[in-house]
């Protein structure tokens, strides 16, 4: 848990955003009220603990919610996010797919979704070289959201 403690600091500590995709990344469509709460606040208070921030974005696991889960992320302080992207790099652990994937048709306000695989790291840096290149401007989720 320290390793992985580390690299949460890391990421903030290079001024990343964080948002909430749930403690065991459970399909919130499928939950109680109360286990949906249970979810996103164990991993709130794990956040907190470990690094001092407040996050107030949740993203749901495989993208999956009800009317509940809305009405509990906004009693949370919470705003719900989706992805408009999928590079589907979970599943498929190629770099050329997952570049093309993130840069094919790309438009202004895209919410890329990837994942923290080796494949991924490996296409990144060209993913963002090319919407550089093609004019686009990367930032963090919040600020693509006008809250920043």
């Amino acid at each position: 848990a320290v390793k992985e403690s580390d690299k949460l600091q890391k990421i903030v500590d290079a001024g990343h955003e964080l948002a909430n995709h749930g403690y065991g990344h459970k399909d919130h469509s499928k939950l109680s009220e109360d286990k949906q709460k249970e979810e996103i606040l164990n991993t709130h208070k794990i956040v907190k603990e470990l690094t001092g921030v407040e996050m107030n974005l949740f993203a749901p696991p495989s993208g999956a919610y009800n009317q509940t889960t809305t009405k509990v992320v906004a009693e949370l302080g919470y705003k719900a996010i989706m992805w408009t992207r999928d590079t589907i790099d979970w599943r498929d652990h190629d770099q050329n797919k997952i570049y093309n994937r993130a840069i094919k048709n790309c438009k202004g306000g895209d919410f890329v979704l990837m994942h923290p695989t080796e494949d991924t790291k490996n296409a990144l840096e060209n993913i963002i070289v090319t919407l550089q290149s093609q004019g686009f401007c990367l930032c963090s989720v919040s600020e693509n959201l006008g809250q920043k």
